[in-house]
């Protein structure tokens, strides 16, 4: 499934890191339109249609706004790259309209040990989902990432010395024909243990534990205006593959 995905796509996108990691999400896209640098897929999902423009900006700029009124209203979802720039009346079309930036970044080198490491500890899922429960809740209330999730690879966490974690993050199997790729979710530092460094310990244990495991790169979704988490992911040798934006209709929030 996802090779043949890979196979309908144009050549100059099939190494890239976020085709790789989706291809197993897209594996029965429909191409709306492409180019030899571009192309906008739409896969089918329950609570409506999800678009996804990737490769050239300046290609995107001519296939996607005829995509979205060739496909009209129904879309749950459109990303893009930010760089596109997508007329009124096209959005109107689809009925969409602009709800979130964010950028992709990944990281091939193991970063260098962080203060606070020491106190960072594999979690048992099954033992701990509900302390890994109350942190997300309390730490980062908007992430979809939970535990027992089908790709879960593992959790990481800190304890605040009692039963309860002061901060976690979770790690995820992304399919690939060698060895997969990880993604990080869930990252979050409760609001009384901010500013201790908590939270870049967290992503750098992760982070250097599944490249020494294998794992060819490791990727993340981060909002473009948390410049908190830059600081940090930039630190520990994430840089960005991607800068998104998203569309949904009016009041949707990121899927």
């Amino acid at each position: 499934m996802s090779g043949g995905l890979l196979a309908r796509l144009p050549a100059a996108l099939r190494g890239r890191r976020d085709v790789l990691d989706l291809q197993d999400v897209w594996a029965d896209a429909a191409v709306l339109a492409g180019s030899t640098d571009a192309v906008v897929l739409v896969r089918e999902d329950p609570a409506g249609s999800v678009m996804w423009g990737a490769g050239d900006p300046q290609d995107l700029g001519r296939l996607v706004p005829g995509a979205l009124v060739d496909h009209g209203p129904g879309l749950r979802w459109v990303t893009v790259p930010r760089a596109v720039p997508l007329p009124q009346d096209a959005l109107s079309a689809a009925g969409v309209v602009p709800c979130t930036s964010w950028d992709r970044l990944s990281c091939d080198v193991a970063p260098v040990p962080q203060p606070g490491e020491d106190a960072v500890e594999e979690l048992d899922v099954a033992a701990d989902l509900e302390a890994i429960t109350a942190c997300l809740d309390a730490a980062n209330p908007t992430t979809h990432a939970r535990p027992g999730a089908p790709d879960d690879v593992v959790w990481w966490g800190v304890r605040d010395g009692r039963a309860g974690l002061l901060g976690v993050v979770g790690v995820a199997r992304r399919p690939g024909d060698g060895a997969p790729s990880m993604h990080l979710h869930g990252l979050g530092v409760v609001p009384a243990a901010r500013g201790r460094g908590l939270g870049t310990a967290l992503a750098a244990r992760a982070t250097r534990r599944a490249l020494e495991d294998g794992a060819p790169w490791v990727a993340l979704g981060m909002y473009t205006d948390n410049d908190a988490a830059r600081r940090v992911y930039g630190g520990l040798g994430f840089h960005v593959d991607v800068e998104n934006a998203g569309y949904g209709p009016p009041g949707a929030a990121r899927p």
